[in-house]
């Protein structure tokens, strides 16, 4: 029988209130997705804070993903720490006409978990059409897309080469880490940027993640996480945009980093904002600007001639 770690059990539940929470924002109308529900059933309705935050995040990853798939010929899309995401069954499901191969990888238990939700949902079986499952692995094939699930400690740099060996990586490939990095050690990260960046010599890469742990809000952040089992390891040596930014110039030609209270405004649709804005009255603006002051993201690409995507709509 396969032990976890205490980290990696905290890191699943984690996972799952998250899915939670995105669960209540679609329900409450703010973005669409059929998938969310086939891992994590029930959930009760969260603050408008929290739907307006996961609305932002939602809207700017789909975006993103979405806008690359769709201007390239054939790519890779790789999720680092995926979690219960749903991304790879949206775009499955909206570019059947597009090669591209969708890459999932996160802790074995989390992996575990979610392949016994994909074996238990007829609507993702459905989807997915026949697939393999070898160990803490599940992979499937339909026309010109491929799909691959598999459980690896992202601190391993050279385990995660060795797994992605059946993909292509001489195509255009985006990289995307969703609420991860700061999860890990920052020599870690530096190790797996360092790895992606010479695997990959068409690379995309975009991150979201906490930062700022200094002022009262972060210090405050920054415990809750301690106390829930999930030390944000890597936040002190990037506490900065620019520290952030000057990391990632290290092996990247072009960086864009903003925090999500611009984000807000710079990177979603103003006729969509709108629309969200009158779904929940939110009367705590100071709050929801503290916030979303400590939640960043980076796009990141190592030739700067083949940007297709970018932050700002």
């Amino acid at each position: 029988m396969q032990q976890h770690n205490p980290i990696q059990i905290h890191v699943e539940d984690t996972n799952a209130e998250a899915t939670m929470a995105k669960i209540s924002a679609i329900k409450h109308k703010y973005f669409q997705d059929e998938f969310s529900e086939e891992f994590v059933k029930g959930t009760s309705k969260k603050d408008v804070l929290i739907h307006r935050g996961y609305w932002c995040r939602f809207n700017i990853f789909h975006r993103i993903v979405s806008t690359y798939i769709s201007k390239q010929q054939k790519c890779n899309v790789i999720s680092l720490g995926s979690g219960y995401d749903t991304l790879p069954y949206i775009m499955w499901q909206t570019y059947q006409n597009k090669e591209f191969t969708f890459v999932e990888v996160d802790l074995p238990v989390v992996v575990d978990r979610k392949i016994k939700k994909l074996k238990e949902s007829n609507k993702l079986k459905t989807l997915l059409g026949e697939y393999i499952i070898s160990q803490n692995k599940l992979s499937a094939k339909q026309e010109n897309k491929n799909y691959l699930l598999f459980g690896e400690d992202l601190c391993n740099t050279e385990q995660l080469h060795q797994s992605l060996q059946s993909i292509d990586f001489t195509i255009p490939t985006l990289v995307y880490a969703e609420c991860v990095l700061t999860y890990i050690k920052s020599d870690a990260t530096n190790r797996l940027l360092d790895g992606l960046t010479k695997w990959f010599p068409h690379l995309t890469f975009l991150n979201y993640e906490m930062f700022n742990p200094s002022d009262q809000f972060g210090k405050m952040m920054v415990r809750n996480f301690e106390y829930r089992g999930c030390p944000l390891v890597g936040i002190d040596a990037f506490p900065s945009l620019q520290a952030h930014k000057e990391r990632l110039n290290q092996w990247f030609n072009y960086v864009e980093i903003y925090d999500m209270k611009t984000l807000y405004q710079i990177a979603t649709d103003p006729e969509e904002r709108k629309r969200i804005e009158k779904l929940e009255l939110m009367d705590e603006w100071e709050e929801w600007n503290i916030m979303q002051s400590h939640y960043l993201v980076s796009l990141a690409n190592k030739d700067q001639t083949a940007l297709i995507v970018n932050l700002k709509v």
